[in-house]
């Protein structure tokens, strides 16, 4: 029987105030989903996390491959013998500041242990070129959706006065399909995973889908279960996204 797989489970979150005890951090939201998708990794991989590092800041200029305590659990990983296991790659880089993406690349392409993303059950190494320049790109798209919301909510606090029902109903469903696509873009490989496994000719159901990405531990937008209409809406998502021409 092959030794199980050692891993050093890093998750890493942007906090308002800083958590005065362990049960504040036990009651982060963003924490605990990332921590439920490296148990469940896991198990699924017959794994065994030898060490938990959860990690925060109140700064938001500062990305998760400066902090102390992730070169710490590169540290143990490579001490160990282990690999790194990150609950989301892609949503960890695009909380990143834009003038931080950058360096977060090229930190995981430049680090001698092997990098576990969580939710997608693949190695940072084995991703090809075109889905990491993805990661960037979706990186820096949602830096600009959130720098362009924060800059529209400045300006109509200074203006004093609310937009219209037509204009906040119509920036508000732009956003949310901008938000929509860019989920669907880091949620296509699992999702083609999934449709690579049926027989031919059979199309990949939204309750399966759902009920694979709930065992995943992949929450959705609002950090909740998913459902068969949730599920049906990413199918649709992904099928526009590789119906869409590449640029050459």
């Amino acid at each position: 029987m092959s030794a199980a797989r050692l891993l050093v489970a890093y998750s890493f979150v942007y906090v308002r105030r800083q958590p005065n005890t362990p049960a504040d951090m036990n009651a982060n939201s963003a924490l605990l989903r990332q921590l439920r998708a490296q148990l469940i990794f896991e198990k699924a991989s017959s794994g065994r996390i030898v060490r938990k590092i959860p990690d925060w800041t109140t700064s938001r200029t500062t990305s998760f491959v400066s902090r102390e305590n992730f070169r710490t659990a590169v540290e143990v990983a490579r001490s160990a013998g282990a690999d790194l296991l990150l609950a989301n790659i892609g949503e960890l880089v695009e909380r990143t500041a834009r003038n931080q993406i950058a360096r977060c690349i090229e930190t995981l392409n430049a680090l001698d242990v092997e990098v576990w993303d969580a939710t997608l059950a693949r190695t940072w190494r084995s991703m090809a070129p075109d889905e990491r320049d993805s990661v960037v790109v979706n990186a820096i798209k949602a830096n600009r959706a959130q720098s362009e919301a924060v800059k529209t909510g400045i300006q109509l606090s200074r203006a004093k006065k609310t937009a219209s029902p037509n204009f906040n109903y119509q920036y508000g469903n732009q956003a949310n399909r901008s938000n929509a696509d860019r989920r669907a873009s880091r949620l296509r490989p699992f999702v083609l995973g999934e449709m690579a496994k049926l027989t031919p000719g059979e199309k990949l159901s939204p309750s399966k889908l759902a009920a694979a990405l709930n065992a995943a531990g992949v929450c959705t937008a609002r950090g909740g279960q998913w459902t068969h209409n949730t599920a049906k809406d990413l199918i649709a998502r992904v099928a526009k996204l590789q119906a869409r021409p590449t640029s050459s």
